[in-house]
C-alpha cells in the first residue's frame, strides 16, 4: 500500500496497522510526523496504567519520568464524549482505558489505506495501530465502517488498545471472528454493529453461542448495537385452520375475513423481508432435525405476482429471506406467506429491512431485534441523538425513533429443544449517543445504534481501568443497568418508569458507572 504498511506480525498471529511515517515503538515518547508525541510503554510493550498520586496503579508500576503526552483528541472528535461526560471525567481522574484492548466487528477497517494511515498520523486513531486480524474489502462491504467505530472508541477511551475483525462473511465466519478476538487477539472487550438476515430469531445461533462463549469462558464483555427498525415487524400466534387452501395453495390468512394479502409501503431503494417460524435451526443445533415445514413469500405489486421466495426449508432453518428493489418513490405492495409442505408453525415473525416500510394492514409493531443482539450475555445499546441528553439541556434522554424494539421470545434451548416457557431477555441495556463527527469518508455523521456501540465500548475501557480489570461481563451489565438514567419509550402511553424494551435501563451515565466499577 501506499498510505501505510503492515509492519510486522501481531503477538497473536494478527498485524498490527501502523503507519509508514510517523514514529517507531520505543521505551520512550517517539515523535510523530506531525510534530506531537504519544507516550509509549517501556516495559516491553504493555502500557501501564497512571495517576498523577499514586507510584502504583492496579499493582503496575508507573515511572512518570518516561511518559510523553498522547493527544486526547485528533482533527474530528465525537460529540458523544460530552454527550456522556466522558470528556471531563477523563480530565478529572486520568481514566483513559489504560491496559484494556477493545475488538471491534464490522463490515471492514482499512480498505482505504492512505485514510487509515492519516488517520493515525492526525490522532484519530491509536498511535500504535490497530490489530487487524482480518479485513473485508470486498464490494459493498468496503465502507470501513469498522473505523469509524474505532475513532469513537479512541475519543473516548484513548489509552486503550483496539483489534478488527469482519462480520459480513456469513455467520460461521462472523462466530469464528468472536472467538479468535478472544482467545488470539486476547481483547478486554468486544463491541459489534452487525446482523446477519439469517441468524436465528428463537434460538441461540452459532454467532449467538460464539458471543456466549467469550462472555463465560474468556470474561469478555460484549456489547451490540440493539438495531435500527423500530418497530417493522409482524408476528402472530397461528392458531388451527389459519392456513387455508386458495386454488390449490395453502394461505395464511390476515383476518377472519379470509384476506390472504397483507399491504405495506415500501420506500425507494431495497427492502429485505425475513420471515421466521418456530421450529429449531438446523445450522445452530445439527441433531434437531431443522425445520419440518417449507414456508415461502410472494409479493405483488399492483395484484400481480412480482417476486416468489422458494427456499427447501425441510431439515434445515425455518428462514425465508426475499428482497424487492424499488427505484422509483415510496409503492404499495402486498405479500402472502404461503405453505408449501409439512404441519403450519404455531408462531412466525417478519422482519423488515428497509427504508422507513410502513406496514399498512395488521400491523403488530413488533420486536426488531434478533439473534445475537438478543442473547443472555449480550450488552445491547439503543441510540439518542448527542442534543437530546442531559448535559446538553435534555433530561430525560430522547431515544431515535429508529431504536429497534426488543423483546423476541426465544423459544428454543441450545439444543434445538422447545423451552417450557418462552424466554423473555431485558434488552436494550441502555440508550447512547448517536449522529456523531468521525473523519472516515460516508460517515462525517454516523448515525444509528451502531455509533452508539462504540461510545459504550469506550465507557466499559474506562470502567474496567478504573476497577483494574477485575469485572465480570455480568458486573458490567449490572453497573450499567442500576447507574443508567431512566428514559421513556415515548411509543407507548404515559412514562415507562424503569426498564422497557425500547430503553432498556435508561440512558447511560458514564461518570457513575465508572465511578461505581471503581468501588467493586
Amino acid at each position: 500500500s501506499k498510505g501505510g504498511k503492515k509492519s510486522g506480525k501481531g503477538s497473536k498471529g494478527g498485524w498490527w496497522w501502523q503507519p509508514s511515517k510517523g514514529g517507531k515503538k520505543s521505551g520512550k515518547g517517539s515523535k510523530s510526523s506531525n510534530g506531537g508525541w504519544w507516550w509509549m510503554p517501556s516495559n516491553g510493550g504493555e502500557e501501564q496504567s497512571q495517576t498523577s498520586h499514586d507510584s502504583t496503579r492496579c499493582g503496575l508500576p508507573v515511572d512518570h519520568s518516561d511518559e510523553q503526552c498522547v493527544p486526547l483528541t485528533g482533527l474530528v472528535t465525537s460529540q458523544g464524549d460530552g454527550a456522556m461526560m466522558t470528556n471531563k471525567f477523563r480530565a478529572e481522574n486520568d481514566i483513559r482505558g489504560r491496559g484494556v484492548t477493545v475488538g471491534v466487528i464490522s463490515s471492514s477497517f482499512g480498505c482505504s489505506n492512505s485514510a487509515l494511515d492519516l488517520d493515525i498520523i492526525n490522532g484519530e486513531l491509536p498511535p500504535g495501530g490497530v490489530n487487524i486480524l482480518k479485513d473485508d474489502c470486498k464490494g459493498a462491504n468496503d465502507n470501513d465502517e469498522g473505523r469509524a467505530m474505532s475513532q469513537i472508541i479512541y475519543d473516548i477511551a484513548p489509552g486503550a488498545r483496539q483489534a478488527f475483525y469482519p462480520g459480513l462473511e456469513g455467520q460461521a465466519s462472523f462466530a469464528e471472528g468472536i472467538i479468535k478476538l478472544a482467545r488470539d487477539a486476547d481483547v478486554s472487550i468486544i463491541v459489534d454493529d452487525v446482523l446477519l438476515f439469517n441468524e436465528p430469531m428463537f434460538m441461540n445461533g452459532i454467532v449467538a453461542q460464539a458471543v456466549n462463549t467469550v462472555s463465560e469462558t474468556y470474561g469478555v464483555p460484549y456489547i451490540t448495537s440493539s438495531g435500527n427498525l423500530g418497530t417493522s415487524s409482524f408476528e402472530t400466534i397461528v392458531p388451527p385452520g389459519r392456513f387455508i387452501s386458495v386454488g390449490g395453495v395453502s394461505k395464511y390468512v390476515f383476518d377472519d375475513s379470509g384476506d390472504t394479502r397483507q399491504t405495506i409501503e415500501i420506500g425507494s431503494d431495497s427492502t429485505t423481508f425475513v420471515l421466521q417460524w418456530d421450529e429449531p435451526y438446523a445450522s445452530a443445533a445439527l441433531d434437531s432435525g431443522g425445520s419440518t415445514s417449507d414456508i415461502n413469500i410472494a409479493i405483488y405489486l399492483d395484484g400481480d405476482l412480482v417476486l416468489f421466495s422458494d427456499d427447501k426449508n425441510i431439515g434445515g432453518d425455518p428462514t425465508e429471506v426475499l428482497s424487492i428493489e424499488n427505484k422509483g418513490p415510496p409503492v404499495d405492495i402486498e405479500i402472502e406467506i404461503l405453505l408449501d409442505s409439512g404441519d403450519p408453525p404455531t408462531f412466525m415473525k417478519y422482519v423488515v429491512f428497509g427504508p422507513t416500510p410502513n406496514i399498512k394492514e395488521y400491523d403488530t409493531k413488533s420486536s426488531t431485534s434478533f439473534g445475537h443482539l438478543n442473547t443472555e450475555n449480550t450488552i445491547s445499546i439503543g441510540a439518542a441523538y448527542w442534543r437530546d441528553t442531559p448535559p446538553f439541556g435534555v433530561s430525560p434522554a430522547i431515544h431515535r425513533d429508529f431504536s429497534s424494539l426488543c423483546g423476541c421470545p426465544i423459544l428454543f434451548d441450545d439444543d434445538g429443544n422447545r423451552l417450557d416457557q418462552p424466554l423473555i431477555l431485558a434488552q436494550p441495556v441502555v440508550v447512547g449517543p448517536d449522529g456523531v463527527s468521525t473523519s472516515v469518508d460516508g460517515f462525517d455523521i454516523f448515525d444509528g445504534t451502531s455509533a452508539a456501540a462504540p461510545h459504550l465500548a469506550g465507557v466499559v475501557a474506562l470502567m474496567l481501568e478504573s476497577n483494574c480489570y477485575d469485572l465480570s461481563p455480568d458486573q458490567v451489565r449490572d453497573i450499567l443497568q442500576r447507574t443508567a438514567s431512566d428514559m421513556d419509550d415515548k411509543t407507548t402511553p404515559g412514562f415507562d418508569v424503569g426498564f422497557d424494551f425500547t430503553t432498556g435501563y435508561g440512558y447511560v451515565n458514564a461518570p457513575a458507572a465508572i465511578i461505581a466499577a471503581s468501588t467493586i
